[in-house]
């Protein structure tokens, strides 16, 4: 481990209990999974605070091989550990969007700052509204990370960001739904392969670069290049790449701590381990 190791963020995977959601294009399935081990999620979380301070990372991200609210007592214990840090947890949003607010509640008192929210069709996004509302509500921002595949049939630019007025979403991101170095689940990359049109996401980025230049702006550039723009009061980002593989020198995007209780630099290399 480098006296000069620097990263962007803290990715916490909390234990895996499965998931409510098939995603055909899951990054989970590529990457494999691991073991869960939470009593040493505890016994290594002030290491894992110790090596994050020194790295300067400037927030801390929530999500799992699983999805992570059907972990939702270790989420929190974990949050809780953590919030010191502004924290943000990636979700699909199935399990928050039932009307029971004591769950986004709990979330708010652990300490998140921010939800995510990934959807990859247009029924989704509108099944969402209801959720969106709610975490407004209860003082949280809200980001819809849009995964673009044909699931999604035709969308604009400009929709996604209507849509995020319409349902007080502050942050928008689209994700470029790619294949890592070494899968390990060829029926997923089949897939990808017969239903990901990289046109697609490079005609909406092409939108996007087309709006900020005439009505946005730039706000910031990110360590790992990632820049954020402000979209007529939406804060828009983007994923090229959403798999953390390698990086240039000490800098990485990521630290990522493992529901094995180990803590890495990349999602998909044993070897990357730091401890």
């Amino acid at each position: 481990m480098g006296q000069d190791l620097k990263a962007e963020n803290l990715t916490i995977s909390v234990p895996n209990h499965g998931c409510d959601k098939d995603c055909p294009y899951c990054v989970s399935r590529m990457t494999g999974y691991v073991t869960n081990d939470f009593e040493r999620m505890l016994r290594n979380h002030k290491k894992v605070i110790h090596v994050a301070r020194a790295a300067e990372v400037t927030s801390v991200l929530f999500t799992g091989k699983g999805e992570p609210v059907l972990a939702y007592g270790e989420l929190i214990e974990l949050a809780r550990l953590f919030n010191s840090w502004p924290l943000e947890l990636q979700t699909n949003g199935i399990g928050l969007t039932d009307g029971d607010d004591r769950l986004i509640a709990g979330l708010y008192d652990a300490g998140f700052d921010v939800i995510a929210v990934s959807v990859d069709t247009a029924e989704q996004m509108d099944a969402c509204r209801g959720l969106f509302a709610r975490i407004g509500r209860a003082g949280l921002i809200s980001r819809i990370t849009v995964n673009i595949t044909d699931l999604f049939g035709d969308v604009t630019f400009s929709s996604l960001l209507d849509y995020c007025r319409e349902n007080g979403i502050s942050q928008l991101t689209l994700r470029r739904i790619v294949t890592p170095e070494n899968p390990k689940d060829q029926k997923t990359v089949d897939w990808i392969a017969d239903n990901v049109d990289d046109g697609d996401y490079l005609s909406l980025m092409e939108q996007a670069r087309v709006f900020v230049s005439g009505q946005g702006k730039l706000i910031r550039t990110l360590n790992h290049g990632v820049a954020v723009y402000d979209c007529g009061g939406v804060s828009f980002s983007y994923s090229d790449y959403c798999i953390q593989e390698t990086s240039r020198g000490d800098n990485v995007r990521s630290l990522v701590f493992l529901e094995n209780g180990h803590l890495y630099t990349s999602w998909n290399s044993a070897a990357s381990i730091l401890f």
